[in-house]
């Protein structure tokens, strides 16, 4: 397996663990971390999707990694 298919594995994985989290009440939509894995996950699937082409997936990595940033950036404020 090369790279950035593992990068792609991390990112499903840390998708599926974060929103775990989030259903089971240990973190809320709202927290930081809760956005930061979310920014995490959208980069690392996102680099994955872009390798094989498949744009359609690479727009919704860019749209999920930026509703991420705005929930970032609505934290601080």
């Amino acid at each position: 397996m090369d790279f950035i298919k593992t990068i792609g594995w991390f990112g499903t994985a840390i998708l599926m663990v974060t929103y775990l989290l989030n259903i089971m009440g240990v973190i809320t939509a709202q927290s930081l971390s809760y956005l930061i894995l979310n920014l995490v996950a959208a980069i690392f699937l996102g680099l994955r999707v872009y390798k094989d082409r498949n744009f359609s997936n690479v727009f919704l990595e860019i749209f999920w990694a930026l509703v991420a940033i705005v929930g970032i950036v609505r934290y601080f404020l």
